[in-house]
């Protein structure tokens, strides 16, 4: 257990951003968020107090830990009713590479569902030793991994070859240019090309348009997840959600009048 003070951690609560199906529309899954929120129930990034506790491995644990504890009871619920979603938490190394995961799920008794959770690291931290070793903890447990803002960093896909990865999720700083630059079109479609070849599922990041979602889903990605869908939304929004799904917004918007 860890012993960090965690009074900065209660002030955050798990919200849940939808990552959505391109060619269904469905909701196929969504990415766990911590967000400051009001008496009045207004959410608020919590971007600052993130980066402090990211200074901190402790504080990094409790944080997770915490996460954890909200998907096991906002989310396990459903996904005994409902076999279709995953849901996936940003895990930094200092916990995914030192073992730490694997106390968490037991000790929250996650292990029947960890073929339902999906951890995310970036690219500097999946190419650092102690990333290497988290992402082989996390398949020891079942648990699949997702390379987080692709595209941010200085490293080319081919240096993730020799990673066990199940997904590459493209930052959003890829998405912007591909409407008007076709040289940004054409290095975003070599992406899911190449992470088709290695059979790594593609998730798009950041999508705010039917244009931008349109032109995706022709380049074959397979997920996207943004405001053009929506925001992150408390845990007793996220079973409407799975209900209602997203397809009409992948039809063409009506004609101006």
């Amino acid at each position: 257990m860890s012993t960090v003070d965690d009074s900065r951690i209660r002030r955050l609560s798990a919200w849940y951003q939808p990552v959505v199906d391109l060619n269904t529309g469905r909701v196929a899954g969504f990415e766990v968020l911590s967000r400051l929120v009001a008496a009045d129930g207004a959410a608020a990034s919590a971007g600052r107090l993130m980066e402090e506790l990211e200074r901190e491995p402790e504080a990094q644990y409790a944080l997770i830990r915490q996460l954890l504890s909200a998907v096991r009871s906002d989310i396990v619920p459903l996904f005994e009713r409902r076999p279709e979603f995953y849901v996936s938490v940003n895990i930094p190394p200092s916990v995914l590479g030192t073992g730490r995961l694997g106390e968490i799920v037991q000790d929250l008794g996650l292990e029947r569902w960890v073929t339902r959770l999906v951890v995310e690291l970036t690219e500097r931290q999946a190419l650092s030793d102690i990333g290497r070793a988290g992402i082989d903890i996390a398949r020891s447990l079942g648990i699949s991994v997702a390379l987080d803002d692709f595209g941010t960093g200085h490293s080319g896909l081919s240096q993730f070859v020799g990673l066990d990865l199940d997904m590459l999720k493209i930052d959003r700083s890829l998405l912007l240019p591909i409407l008007e630059n076709r040289a940004a079109a054409r290095m975003l479609r070599g992406i899911v090309g190449l992470a088709a070849a290695l059979r790594l599922r593609t998730v798009a990041e950041g999508v705010e348009s039917w244009e931008q979602a349109f032109f995706l889903r022709a380049a074959g990605v397979d997920q996207g997840q943004g405001f053009f869908w929506s925001k992150a939304v408390p845990a007793r929004e996220v079973e409407a959600l799975l209900d209602r799904g997203f397809a009409g917004t992948l039809l063409p918007p009506p004609p101006a009048r």
